[in-house]
This record gives C-alpha cells, sequence and structure tokens, in this order.
C-alpha cells in the first residue's frame, strides 16, 4: 500500500513537471512579444516629439482670378482689374474635367474642316431715319466765351435783326463798339429750324512742351478760337497748372442709316473656319482657335499670341466694330485686350478667356484724353462707348457686357441722349437695378472701369460649347 502511494505521487509529479514546461516557452514568446510592442510604441512616441506636426494636407484647387486689362501709364491696356464676381467657378463637375475637354478636343479634331471662310451674315436694318422735323421751334442758346451775335445768328441760320429784337438787344450807334456778349448767358431763338445740337465743353491740362498752336492742331480747333475760350490765361502757359477749356459740337442724336456701304463693308470680312469654344468660359478649350485678323483700320491687337477665339466670336467682333466705324464715323483707335490662347485654357491671370468667348475691348476716350499717361473713367466718351456696345448688342450674339455698377448710370444716361428708349434700356443694362440683380445685358462686375468685357454666344453648332446663366 505504502508502495502504492509512492508511485501515484510520482506519477501526479511527472505529470506537473511536463505541464510546467509546456507553458513557459509559450509565456516567453508572448513576454517577448509585448516588449517589443512597448518599445516600439516608446520609439513612435520619441518620433512624434521629435517631429514637429506639419500642416493638414489640402488638395489643390483650381482658384480663379481674372483680372481683365487697364490702361498703363503709356496709356497702353494692362493686367491688373479683376473680374472677381464674374464667374462663380466649375465645382459640379462629374469625373476628371480636363480628361473629358482633351477627349472632346481630340474628337473635334479628328473632324474634317471647312475649306470655306465663313459667310457674315447680312446686317439686321436699323429704323429708317426720322424724317428731319422743319417744324420751326423755340430754343435757348448757352453763349460761349468769345462768340459774337453774327456766329449765333448764322449758327441757327436766322437773322440777325431778329436775333437782337428776339432778345431786346439794341444796335450801336455810329461810332460806338458793339457790348460782347457774356459767357454763360442765354439767347432766345423763337425760330430755330433743326437746330444743332448743344456744344460741349472738355478741360485740358498743359503739359511740358505744349503750345496754343500744338493743342488747337491735336485737338482740331481753331487757335484764334482756342485763344478766345481762354483769354484769361493770357498768352502765358504753365505745364501741369494750365487749365484750357476747349468746346466742341454735340454728338448727333440719330445714328447714321444702314446702306449699302455697311453691306459692302461687311461682305469684305473674312473669317477662317474650324474655330470651335468647347466647356464654360472659366473652364473649357478652344479648338482650331483662329486668330483676330490684323485690320488697323478696325482695331489695334494689344497682344496677337493672346488674340485666338473662336470662328462665331471673332466674326461678332469684326461685324460689331465695322458697323460702329460706319454709324458714327470714329476713326481713332479702338483696343483689343485679350480674348483667348490659341488652344483655350488657363489664360493667367484672367479668370474666364479659356473656351475664345471673352474679348477686353478698351473704352474710346474723349477727344482731349487721348494720348494720356493714364485714364480714367473720366476720360471716357460715354455716347462713343454705349454707341460700340449698342453695335454688338443689335446684333442677338451677346450674352453678357460686363461693366463696373457704379459706371452704369453714366452708360445710361449717354444711350438716353443718342436716343435709346426707357424700355429698350430695361433689357440692356443693369442699372438703375442693383448690381446683382439678374437684368440686363450689360452686368456688373468689378474692374472694369476703362474698358468692357464681352462675352460672345455659343455658336449653333458648338454642341460641346455650354452657356453659364
Amino acid at each position: 500500500m505504502h508502495r502504492l502511494t509512492r508511485a501515484i505521487g510520482l506519477w501526479c509529479v511527472l505529470v506537473l513537471a511536463v505541464g510546467v514546461l509546456g507553458w513557459a516557452p509559450e509565456a516567453a514568446a508572448k513576454s517577448a512579444q509585448s516588449g517589443k510592442k512597448k518599445k516600439s510604441t516608446k520609439k513612435s512616441a520619441k518620433k512624434k516629439k521629435g517631429k514637429k506636426a506639419g500642416p493638414a494636407k489640402v488638395k489643390p484647387t483650381s482658384r480663379e482670378v481674372d483680372s481683365a486689362w487697364g490702361v498703363t501709364d503709356a496709356g497702353e491696356l494692362e493686367e491688373g482689374e479683376g473680374d472677381e464676381d464674374e464667374e462663380s467657378g466649375d465645382t459640379d463637375a462629374v469625373g476628371d474635367p480636363e480628361s473629358e475637354l482633351e477627349a472632346i478636343e481630340r474628337e473635334l479634331l479628328a473632324q474634317p474642316v471647312e475649306v470655306a471662310p465663313v459667310v457674315v451674315p447680312k446686317p439686321l436694318p436699323l429704323p429708317a431715319p426720322k424724317p428731319v422735323d422743319m417744324t420751326p421751334r423755340a430754343v435757348r442758346h448757352e453763349v460761349i466765351p468769345g462768340e459774337t451775335l453774327e456766329e449765333v445768328a448764322a449758327r441757327y441760320g436766322v437773322e440777325l435783326k431778329k436775333l437782337m429784337l428776339w432778345n431786346n438787344i439794341k444796335p450801336a450807334k455810329p461810332g460806338e463798339k458793339v457790348k460782347p456778349l457774356r459767357a454763360g448767358t442765354h439767347l432766345r431763338i423763337r425760330v430755330a429750324v433743326n437746330p444743332p445740337p448743344p456744344r460741349e465743353s472738355v478741360e485740358v491740362k498743359v503739359a511740358k512742351g505744349d503750345t496754343w498752336a500744338s493743342l488747337a492742331k491735336q485737338h482740331g480747333v481753331d487757335e484764334a478760337a482756342l485763344k478766345r475760350w481762354n483769354r484769361r490765361f493770357g498768352k502765358t502757359l504753365v505745364a501741369g497748372k494750365t487749365k484750357l477749356t476747349i468746346w466742341r459740337e454735340g454728338t448727333p442724336a440719330e445714328p447714321q442709316a444702314v446702306g449699302d456701304g455697311l453691306a459692302a463693308k461687311l461682305a469684305a470680312i473674312k473669317v477662317r473656319a474650324g474655330g470651335i469654344s468647347i466647356g464654360r468660359p472659366a473652364h473649357g478649350r478652344l479648338v482650331r482657335g483662329v486668330e483676330l485678323p490684323d485690320r488697323p483700320d478696325l482695331y489695334s491687337r494689344r497682344k496677337p499670341d493672346e488674340a485666338y477665339g473662336s470662328t462665331h466670336a471673332i466674326t461678332q467682333l469684326m461685324v460689331a466694330i465695322t458697323r460702329f466705324r460706319h454709324e458714327t464715323g470714329f476713326s481713332r483707335t479702338i483696343s483689343i485686350g485679350g480674348i483667348s490662347k490659341a488652344r483655350g485654357g488657363r489664360f493667367r491671370p484672367h479668370k474666364s478667356h479659356q473656351s475664345g468667348r471673352d474679348i477686353d475691348i478698351r473704352m474710346p476716350l474723349l477727344a482731349s484724353s487721348e494720348g494720356k499717361k493714364s485714364t480714367t473713367s473720366g476720360d471716357v466718351d460715354w455716347k462713343l462707348t454705349w454707341r460700340l456696345m449698342h453695335a454688338f448688342i443689335v446684333s442677338g450674339e451677346v450674352e453678357y457686357i460686363f461693366l463696373d455698377h457704379g459706371l452704369q448710370k453714366k452708360l445710361y444716361k449717354a444711350a438716353r441722349e443718342v436716343g435709346a428708349t426707357k424700355e429698350e434700356l430695361a433689357g440692356w443694362i443693369q442699372w438703375p437695378n442693383k448690381a446683382k440683380t439678374n437684368k440686363g445685358v450689360v452686368r456688373h462686375v468689378k474692374g472694369h472701369r476703362v474698358h468692357f468685357h464681352v462675352r460672345i454666344r455659343c455658336a449653333p453648332q458648338e454642341k460641346h460649347c455650354v452657356t453659364v446663366r
């Protein structure tokens, strides 16, 4: 019995020893692994402490900044005026927009191009000019410095005796001098037939080297008349201080009728076919971009390598300027700024101008402001500016014209003075509505103060061209 008890005890000890030996390696392995984890955690913590936390990575986004053309000190167009509110961007695109534009471009390039140049449409006829009003009516004439009774009578085609009678002016007695007319006073012309428009005055600051003769020639007036208008300065001109007043004839209210002359000029316009706009103005391309032809008789190009557009846009630009020059007789330079690059796309620093439909145009200046080193909205000839904009609008192919809202009142007033009705202007000019209202072809975009921005509509055949509303 004693031996049996010892055998059982020995067996239990052996079993226990085997169990202990089997568990020890597993515990050692687990202990080693946990030790390694602790060390790696400590090392990573040390690394985090040693390195400063950098800024979080941000996906690049398309930053749209459009700076349109202003005017440099030399009177040229420059980059510097923003079109901040012009586009809201294309953030709703699905997939990769750049890849999609490239695919569309390849597809269009693979298609055959028309050989014949685009045909310029016949001009839209303007209403027949109103017949000259031969009904006599009363007019008040404002006397300008140095003006005589004889000159006033000749201006309105009336007899000198009647002019004196209407204004209670007695003739001078023999041996007496005729009293000069006082500038700013008004004379009554009781029977005037088709009277001329009132004269307009402009101020000119004398620059270094200017003389009476050079200023008279520069502004197309008689030297004697220039001196007569500015007698208070005597014979001395002081550069930078003397401001001369120049009087010129007002702009006729009625435009000339469209006749065969305009049709012949439009027929002479030749534009290469095949230029196609794709995408949006602020996210697009230009396929087979058409360079704006060199036509110094119509305009000057600031940078020819930035003057590419679609066939439709280039055609509308040339048609509008041809019409404007024909109707107004304007002979001075019209400066064209940026349009697009040859293949469109990103055009720094512009936001839009990517699809060949956006055109920057410098506004016509007053004759007295031509050649100035720097210009402001006060130097703009607003009547001529409206006539130029109107030449685009009547085509029906303009989507928008961008102009600073603060200047639209001047444009509106000028349009009324040249014959536009309130009903017409309600559909053409955003003012007097607020800047953010969705009305008018002429819309507010900040920075357009000495130039305006025209956006041409997509052509019917441009199926990949996108209109932004």
